[in-house]
């Protein structure tokens, strides 16, 4: 596929879907974990604490994966994104009114939770506290589209 088209169809994909698998590593053990993320061109954010697991094998380990998918029954029908790239942590929910701003507008429902998380409860305002935005900037994204045949993956290289 063109580079510009394949551009294109990646960031259409990325703006459609909601959440992502990340994958990290620590000490030789695998870890899997799904999160909300908007997005600034190609590169994703979410919010998680450093204290999770994946927080802190961020800590360990920048390097990541991860798969943007729906949840298909039909295998041949199966398209989505597997990339990899580094996450690095850019600060809390309050330093970065404009990703909060720009979450809100993608996730209206996380207002509160963002804002006024005291609303949901007292144990939600501890852990909202502790949370901080990532972001993961991709240095390969292959989408993956099976109904060109079977692993169809087109490549394209973002550094």
């Amino acid at each position: 596929m063109e580079n510009k088209r394949l551009e294109n169809y990646i960031m259409h994909y990325i703006e459609t879907h909601n959440t992502m698998s990340l994958a990290t590593e620590r000490d030789g053990k695998p870890h899997a974990a799904t999160v909300f993320f908007i997005n600034i061109g190609f590169d994703l954010y979410f919010f998680s604490s450093p204290t999770s697991r994946h927080g802190e094998n961020f800590s360990l380990n920048p390097m990541v994966s991860a798969t943007i998918n729906e949840d298909y029954s039909d295998w041949q029908s199966i398209k989505g994104i597997q990339l990899e790239g580094v996450v690095t942590m850019v600060g809390g929910i309050l330093e970065n009114i404009r990703l909060s701003r720009l979450y809100i507008k993608k996730f209206p429902d996380v207002v509160d939770f963002l804002f006024s998380p005291q609303k949901l409860g007292a144990a939600i305002a501890r852990k909202v506290a502790g949370v901080n935005y990532y972001k993961l900037e991709p240095s390969k994204i292959y989408f993956l589209n099976n109904e060109l045949g079977f692993g169809h993956r087109d490549e394209l290289i973002l550094k």
